[in-house]
């Protein structure tokens, strides 16, 4: 018994030891180039209610009136997400604050530049995580370098399709 007891609590410090060095708040900053012009870019990434359309994990997007704030929700966690935007500098910058029911908070930071026929995309995350469980199960589940290249991906689809039905009212 005593064996058991040492056991268990030897666990749980390990487990508050490591918790211990998970960072509260982490921040991500990808470079991602578009083959399309910087209004193309721009159109897609602000498009906030098209998204789930075009985006593989989103279910719904309510946009406020204004429509400077929405909520989204996501099909594999559930999770519901509000998002309002802080700066709006078409087609330059973008910044918005998100904050999902006590989880998280955090901010997106989207800048962008002409560069000949391409354009390039910063994206930067800040994330601060509310809780241990939240903590951990963020260390463990989630990778904001592979969600910010997953979103650049989804959104190169949508330029690619919104370019080709141009192309088509065109004709």
């Amino acid at each position: 018994m005593n064996l058991t007891l040492f056991i268990v609590v030897l666990v749980i410090g390990l487990i508050t030891l490591g918790t211990l060095f998970i960072p509260k708040t982490t921040q991500t900053t990808v470079e991602i180039r578009f083959d399309a012009p910087i209004d193309a870019v721009w159109e897609v990434y602000t498009d906030f209610e098209s998204q789930p359309s075009w985006r593989s994990d989103v279910v719904s997007v309510q946009l406020s009136e204004d429509q400077q704030s929405w909520t989204e929700t996501l099909k594999k966690s559930k999770m519901t997400i509000h998002f309002q935007i802080v700066e709006k500098s078409p087609p330059n910058r973008l910044i918005m604050k998100s904050e999902a029911a006590g989880r998280f908070e955090g901010r997106y930071i989207a800048e962008f530049r002409q560069e000949g026929k391409e354009t390039v995309g910063i994206f930067t995350e800040e994330a601060t995580t509310h809780g241990v469980f939240s903590k951990v199960m963020r260390f463990l589940f989630f990778n904001s370098h592979k969600f910010i290249e997953e979103y650049a991906a989804e959104s190169k689809v949508e330029m690619k399709r919104r370019e080709a039905d141009q192309s088509h009212k065109k004709t």
